[in-house]
Parts: C-alpha cells; sequence; structure tokens
C-alpha cells in the first residue's frame, strides 16, 4: 500500500470494490501504472466475509452464477476455489395466511393461483426483451413503463393474493427496495442485463445463486489486492476531482493529491455524486445520480453444529409474507462441518426490522426459523447479522435501482465518460448489473475507455 501524499500515475480509480479492484488490475496487466484511491481501511467495497469463531460469514455478495463467466475466470486466476449451492430438499412457504406447509403441499394447495406467476413471468419475459441493454430509453415502449411502478403493474396483473406475494417477495428479493419505488422500465431492464430472463425472479432466483466460493467471498478482493501492493491507498476519502485538457487531480481528505491522465470512479452513482468535480459535471449527470439511491438488505445468519433440517428433506429456503425475513437459504459448507442458515431482510423489512434492538431482532426471526424448521433452529451456536445503510461509504446494498421517469430523463448519462472521468460500478453495468460480474463488466467497459 502506497504512503507518499502525492502520485503521478497514469489513471487514478476511486473506490477499491471490485470493480475499482479489477480495473486495476487489468490496467496495469496492459502495461499501464494505476492507483487504487479508498475511502475505508479495508478492500472489498460490498463484499464483506467476516470470521466468527473461525466460520466464515458472507455479509455481503456471496453468489455467483452459471453464466458468470468472467467471475469464474477471475476466480480460477486467482487460485479460488469454488463449489455448488446445496439446493436438495423442500423449500417451506407461509403466505397469505397459508401457515407454514413444506412445498409440494403449496404448490397442491395453490395450483390454481400460482398459474398466475408463470403467466405474469411470460409476460415480463417478452417484455424485458423489447429493452435495449445500451440504451433502455429506446425500447418501443420506453416511456409508459417508465411512467409507472412495477408495483403498478403488478396491481394490474390482478393475480390472486397467493401469487401476488410469491411474485413481490422475490422481486424486493432481488431489487431490496420496495416495487413502489422502482419504475417497471427499471425492473425489466435488470431482468435484461441477467440475460436468464424471468428466471431470475422466480422463488430460486434461477441462475444468479448457483455456486459459492470455499472459504467466503473475500478472497477474490484481497488477492486481487495483493497482486496490486503499492497500487492502492486506504482511508483516501475522495473530495474533489478537478480536470483539464491533459489531465485530473484526485483530491483526497488529508492533503493527498493524485496526479492522473484519466480517473475511473468505481463507487455507486449516489456516492459518486457526492465528490465535487471541477469544472462542474452537467446538470443532467448531477440530476441523474440525486435520483439513485442505495437499495435497503440486511444478512442475517444463524450457525448450528450441523444442518440439522436436511435430515428432515428441507433445503433451508423458506418463503415468508409474516416475517421477519421473507426468505433464507442454507449457507453451510460445501462439507456439511458446520450448519448455518441465512435469511434475508430487504426494502422495508431492512428499514424496519434494522432498526430494533439486535435482541428483539434476533428472537424475532428465532421464531421465524422455529416456525419453518423445527425446535432446532432455536440451538445456534452463533447469531451475526449486518447492516449496509449505516456503512458511510456503502450506505446501502445490494445496489442502486431507478424510480419513475429516471431511466427516459436522465440514464444517457450513466456511463458515458465526461471528459478524462470514467464511470464503473455494478449499478453502470449491462450484464449482470446489481452482482458481482456487473461490477467486472462495468470495470472492463471502463478500462477499454481508458485503453482506446
Amino acid at each position: 500500500m502506497s504512503e507518499s501524499n502525492h502520485h503521478d500515475v497514469d489513471v487514478a480509480i476511486v473506490g477499491a470494490g471490485l470493480s475499482g479492484l479489477f480495473a486495476a488490475h487489468q490496467l496495469l496487466r496492459a502495461g499501464m501504472n494505476p492507483l487504487v484511491i479508498e475511502a475505508n481501511d479495508r478492500v472489498g467495497g460490498r463484499i464483506l466475509t467476516e470470521h466468527v469463531d473461525g466460520v466464515p460469514v458472507e455479509l455481503g455478495a456471496q453468489w455467483i452464477g452459471d453464466t458468470h463467466h468472467r467471475m469464474f475466470a477471475l476466480a480460477t486466476e486467482l487460485g479460488v476455489d469454488t463449489f455448488r449451492q446445496f439446493d436438495d430438499g423442500e423449500a417451506t412457504y407461509e403466505i397469505a395466511g397459508s401457515g407454514v406447509l413444506r412445498e409440494t403441499a403449496f404448490h397442491e394447495r395453490f395450483a390454481a393461483e400460482l398459474t398466475g406467476v408463470d403467466r405474469a413471468l411470460r409476460l415480463l419475459d417478452d417484455m424485458s426483451a423489447q429493452v435495449p441493454l445500451d440504451a433502455p430509453w429506446d425500447a418501443p415502449r420506453a416511456h409508459e413503463w417508465d411512467a409507472i411502478t412495477a408495483a403498478q403493474w403488478l396491481t394490474d396483473q390482478r393475480l390472486a393474493p397467493v401469487a401476488e406475494r410469491v411474485l413481490e417477495i422475490c422481486t424486493v428479493g432481488i431489487l431490496a427496495v420496495p416495487m413502489a419505488e422502482v419504475s417497471l422500465l427499471d425492473m425489466l431492464y435488470n431482468l435484461r442485463t441477467c440475460g436468464v430472463g424471468a428466471e431470475l425472479f422466480a422463488e430460486s432466483e434461477g441462475g444468479a445463486q448457483t455456486t459459492r466460493f470455499v472459504g467466503g467471498s473475500s478472497q477474490i478482493p484481497d488477492r486481487l489486492a495483493a497482486r496490486l501492493d503499492g497500487h492502492i491507498v486506504l482511508d483516501s476519502p475522495v473530495t474533489l476531482i478537478e480536470q483539464n485538457a491533459d489531465a485530473v487531480t484526485v483530491h483526497c481528505r488529508g492533503g493527498r493529491a493524485v496526479h492522473a491522465r484519466h480517473v475511473i470512479v468505481a463507487i455507486a452513482p449516489t456516492l459518486a455524486g457526492r465528490i465535487m468535480y471541477d469544472p462542474p459535471l452537467p446538470g443532467v449527470r448531477d440530476q441523474l445520480t440525486q435520483r439513485m439511491p442505495q437499495a435497503s438488505a440486511m444478512k442475517v445468519f444463524f450457525t448450528y453444529d450441523e444442518p440439522f433440517w436436511r435430515a428432515d428433506g428441507l433445503a433451508g429456503q423458506l418463503i415468508s409474507d409474516v416475517g421477519p425475513g421473507r426468505m433464507s437459504n442454507d449457507t453451510s459448507p460445501d462439507d456439511a462441518s458446520y450448519g448455518q442458515l441465512l435469511v434475508f431482510l430487504e426494502g422495508e423489512h431492512a428499514r424496519t426490522y434494522g432498526r430494533w434492538p439486535t435482541a428483539d431482532r434476533k428472537a424475532a426471526i428465532t421464531d421465524l426459523l422455529v416456525r419453518h424448521f423445527g425446535s432446532r433452529a432455536a440451538d445456534f451456536i452463533s447469531y451475526v447479522d449486518g447492516e449496509w445503510a449505516q456503512r458511510p461509504w456503502t450506505r446501502g446494498c445490494y445496489n442502486a435501482n431507478m424510480g419513475p421517469m429516471v431511466w427516459t430523463h436522465f440514464g444517457a448519462a450513466l456511463t458515458p465518460p465526461i471528459g478524462r472521468i470514467h464511470w464503473a460500478a455494478t449499478e453502470t453495468a449491462t450484464h449482470w448489473s446489481a452482482y458481482m460480474e456487473g461490477a467486472l463488466d462495468a470495470a472492463q467497459r471502463a478500462v477499454d475507455e481508458v485503453l482506446s
């Protein structure tokens, strides 16, 4: 890690999340001299693996999917092993007053109502296919779709209550905000960038959560950072970016100044909007970043001496509209040497229960797990949770979302460089936006812009 307060480099990179680190890695490989400038005291951004009594706990990004080819290649290059997500057994449901039902019983009881979910997903597939990845505002019905929220669209489908609840829970599970805060066009764009159709919004989240990293996701940014020794500075929040026709100067709190030919701002758009720029950025770019708030998500982990639910034929997956958590996953290690359940609090639930005292939240979520997996769920070894809005250099997870009229009025300003300033971070990706794969996609685009 570099210690000098003044640097002359080829490319300054703001943010040592996955996008910023990968951009630096690619630039260094191309023979350029990058410097990554990070506000936090660690690398990784929204990837964070903490160890509790020797057990890795994935408070941040955790999964990759079968079509996340860049992530698989990067893991192989860095020597990080992967394993398949456990997915055997039945899920459990607690929807629209149904009580807790196993997957088979739930689908048998509500077979007629759940046909509405299939119909809605096919319609989403058809609409999302019409959204251009590089210009969603040019979709044939862009203005119509951008004028209403995803919640309004769902209401207009007139689904049975149980079908509407299932679709809403799984959608919020992807976007991490209430559907009323997202435009229909933004939801369709999210579907389109993932390339797997509406399977992403189905109960199993389709191809997005098939694979995990042995030892935890933080090995990816940590090993990237090890390759960038001497090219990263921490504890250096960027306050001002100046540019002229020939160069940029990045100013940090504490007096650090970095002179470069280009700068890649590899942080979420809303955080990028809090940096001062001289000359000021065009108004359309500033108006955009004012309208891309970070989502609300919290992950809660219970660790057990074994994954006891598997012996009962359960997959460790629940879907509930009672809460506090509305979805869960079995996040035990590949060798099942201990058991671990992850409960998601997303959107309104993250905002509400994330502000409860820890003891109250733990008790309420324990009750949820006992309802679904039996009394042994109360006999856990450890409890860990992590909320992201309180973290000053993140201010939310998993991603940013656009409300009505943002894509059509301001979206064209999301990715184009402004002079010598380039934009990265997963929110700017056109492939798997909001995922780790999207972070690499965005970084590679920014690197290509610089190299060209």
